[in-house]
């Protein structure tokens, strides 16, 4: 073979080989969520492919999401939003899932449900829920569900009885509400615990106070998100924190109407996948090999070597 055909070769594999593409891995999502919530059960329910990691708290998975140990975060889109807002590189990759917020009682406790129920209505009816509404999240546009129905209390009770009757006599309500949860419920520099439900809360019990014409007033009362669920009720009087109504949670506990209604959200990092919505999350996306280091000459040192070699070989046969 002539030096030139030699050559000739030698320059095709070298462009043959750098035009080799990288080999990729294909990567299932990785979601973190806050246990127990319905972000959580709707990952277990539908994204069964994916890997989910639950943390205490929100905060937590946002810091997860942040470090790069997880993809996206799934929670509540109002709170993701809050999140966005206040870093920098995170953004709304999607939202979905719609539910309404309900605060619970302990079942049985007939006379305080109504009395919250009937509060909630008056504070809806007046405009006030609007004015609370925008303390929080501004210019966003107020879709509240209304799911009363005929069970639904229209009036306070004459003679109150259980823990609205105990609440009365103690003077305050007592809302049991995990307060790591923006803008819904967290400390501020006072270590007071504020927000829209701590809003509502106060709200709830002013109407209460003018009925009963007395003194009466709310108290956010720290407990965990697991505690919450659990439904107890040992320590406080009714559950007001961001809590979803469901069907599997309404077993243990009894909602009132609903006071918000909100989506499900994806946050994501600047480092997150691209997906289109919630359903990619169920698939998987490739990323590249990590490439790895050794000894071994690299395709271009041993072209470049064996070129040189040629010129010498053909250099003495001249």
């Amino acid at each position: 073979m002539k030096f030139s055909q030699i050559l000739t070769v030698v320059l095709v594999t070298c462009v043959l080989a750098s035009a080799m593409p990288a080999s990729a891995a294909t990567m299932n999502y990785k979601l973190g969520v806050q246990s127990g919530t319905t972000s959580d059960v709707y990952a277990a329910e539908s994204l069964a492919n994916a890997e989910v990691s639950g943390f205490d708290t929100i905060d937590l998975a946002i810091e997860a999401l942040k470090q790069g140990d997880v993809d996206f975060v799934l929670g509540d889109l109002p709170t993701l939003k809050f999140y966005q807002a206040d870093s920098d590189g995170l953004s709304i990759a999607g939202s979905f899932s719609e539910e309404d917020f309900g605060i619970g009682v302990a079942p049985g406790e007939s006379d305080l449900l109504a009395a919250i129920d009937v509060a909630l209505g008056e504070i809806i009816d007046s405009g006030e829920y609007d004015t609370i509404y925008a303390a929080t999240f501004e210019d966003e546009i107020v879709v509240l569900t209304d799911d009363t129905d005929t069970n639904t209390a229209t009036a306070y009770p004459a003679e109150p009885t259980g823990k609205l009757a105990d609440a009365l006599a103690a003077g305050n309500l007592t809302f049991g509400t995990d307060p790591y949860y923006p803008p819904f419920e967290s400390y501020d520099a006072d270590n007071n615990v504020v927000g829209f439900d701590a809003d509502i809360a106060a709200a709830i019990a002013a109407k209460i106070a003018t009925e009963y014409n007395q003194n009466f007033s709310a108290i956010m009362y720290e407990k965990t998100w697991d505690d919450l669920l659990a439904f107890q009720y040992t320590d406080y009087d009714a559950t007001l924190s961001a809590m979803t109504k469901t069907a599997q949670r309404a077993e243990n506990t009894d909602f009132s109407r609903a006071y918000y209604s909100s989506k499900q959200g994806i946050l994501a990092s600047a480092a997150s996948p691209t997906i289109s919505g919630v359903a990619d999350l169920n698939g998987t996306y490739e990323v590249a090999d990590p490439v790895e280091e050794d000894d071994s000459p690299s395709v271009t040192l041993v072209v470049s070597a064996l070129t040189v070699g040629l010129i010498a070989v053909a250099r003495r046969k001249h």
